[in-house]
């Protein structure tokens, strides 16, 4: 298939798999895949938007503005707890997906079935001073970033400055929920290592709010984006790039996310140079990687990355560079012009594709909303920029 048929059905399984009520399943077709996930779709409304559909986008952003209101108890209760000095529960916190109607998954309470990587991978599926019983990782902070920053692209980008006075009240509720989360642990974008601060995490929550202040011209969140800013720069000091998370020296794909579309670091930032370089030379295998660690499948090529590198290749104007890794992906998509999650080539762990296929699903999820969207995205900034 070649570059505008895959666009066009990327664009239709966006489109076909959004809900009435505004909010889209991470996929369709695999069932513990049939939530929400803030950050997932923040990016797939952007897809849509990119692709020329700004109702649905602001549908999304709508829905979302609802689902926060209707759990403005957690943040509330969450505040009291902080102050008072309670022990916390994941349940304490936003969750990182919901329903398809915005209503919070009932907990696993059962002891019998509790996700087999939870005992296999304790170092990586467990959180710091929150007891997470035996749910499926839930607490994440970046996905709350990444909707500050998508609800203000959305207004940049359609010049619909009325949708951020409209969603006023859930956006402060973020905003207080960042503030009040943002040095705490917790699970990554992956839904890993809740025992760390991930890098990509505090990214994601700089982006949004830089994103978002660009509004509000809010001198409290202009000093809070500095701070962490502060962070990030010491986590880069002993290696000169952004790790995975503070004290790592490993590097993650997701650390792309901090110089498009976050903003948090201009690409001519010698941190940016090395870290491209760390994902260039450690990473990419025709495809990108998360991290050489990674477990999850045994560790394949990411769509979702590989387009994000293509759309940093594009912002800095290396657009051959941008292309081939969009080809890459246009090679990888099935018969039907679907992306899975993954490419399951050049594992990192061959072994532990198997182990995840005998306990939780059988292959990669296809299609993944998020991947279309960003091979949308992806596309479209390069094309923008050839045709000027």
């Amino acid at each position: 298939m070649n570059r505008n048929e895959l666009l066009d059905i990327s664009l239709h399984i966006i489109l076909n798999n959004q809900e009435s009520c505004g909010s889209f399943p991470a996929s369709p077709s695999f069932p513990r895949f049939r939530f929400c996930w803030p950050r997932d779709g923040i990016f797939t409304a952007c897809g849509a938007l990119a692709g020329g559909y700004p109702d649905s986008a602001r549908c999304f952003l709508l829905w979302m503005h609802r689902t926060l209101l209707k759990h403005k108890p957690i943040v509330e209760s969450l505040k009291e707890k902080l102050n008072t000095g309670c022990s916390l529960n994941e349940s304490d916190f936003l969750p990182a997906r919901f329903t398809m109607d915005g209503n919070i998954e009932p907990q696993n309470t059962s002891d019998t079935d509790v996700p087999f990587y939870f005992s296999k991978w304790p170092e990586i599926y467990s959180l710091n001073g929150v007891n997470c019983g035996n749910s499926w990782p839930n607490f994440q902070t970046d996905c709350y970033g990444s909707w500050l920053w998508g609800i203000a692209y959305y207004a940049k980008e359609t010049d619909d400055t009325s949708i951020l006075e409209e969603c006023r009240e859930s956006i402060n509720l973020t905003i207080d929920y960042l503030k009040m989360t943002w040095e705490m642990p917790c699970y990554d974008p992956w839904e890993e290592y809740g025992r760390k601060r991930s890098i990509g995490t505090l990214g994601s929550i700089a982006g949004g709010l830089i994103a978002i202040n660009e509004f509000r011209k809010d001198r409290e969140i202009t000093e809070l984006i500095e701070k962490i800013r502060t962070v990030l720069r010491d986590a880069a000091k002993t290696t000169g790039f952004l790790p995975k998370y503070i004290g790592s020296s490993d590097i993650d794909g997701n650390s792309l996310w901090l110089f498009v579309p976050f903003n948090v670091f201009s690409p001519e930032d010698p941190i940016v140079q090395k870290t491209i370089r760390q994902i260039e030379d450690k990473l990419v295998f025709g495809g990108v990687k998360r991290y050489l660690k990674d477990v999850y499948y045994g560790g394949g090529e990411w769509i979702v990355l590989t387009c994000w590198l293509s759309w940093y290749y594009t912002t800095t104007g290396n657009y051959s560079r941008a292309d081939e890794l969009l080809q890459w992906c246009e090679t990888h998509a099935d018969k039907n012009g679907c992306f899975p999650e993954q490419i399951l080539e050049h594992l990192n762990f061959p072994k532990y594709k198997e182990v995840w296929e005998s306990n939780w699903w059988n292959e990669s999820p296809v299609p993944l909303l998020w991947a279309h969207a960003m091979y949308i995205i992806a596309c479209k900034a390069l094309d923008s920029k050839i045709t000027e």
